[in-house]
């Protein structure tokens, strides 16, 4: 998947957030949020029956999984 950025020139900063991606084509930016079950429900708002979810880690943290 390449990069996702809005066209308004401005970038939204999701770092430590949880990002719903649109499946259909453009992988648009859906929904975003610090909790996922709002961001998993905002997307099936959006129409997607099985939303694709990843975790944005900040840069100065470290995850484990």
């Amino acid at each position: 998947m390449g990069t996702m950025r809005q066209d308004t020139g401005q970038t939204p900063n999701y770092e430590g957030k949880y990002v719903a991606i649109q499946t259909g084509g453009g992988h648009k930016i859906i929904a975003s949020g610090r909790k996922v079950g709002p961001v998993i429900d905002e997307a099936r708002k959006q129409g997607e029956n099985i939303p694709t979810v990843v975790f944005v880690p900040r840069r100065d943290g470290a995850y484990y999984y």
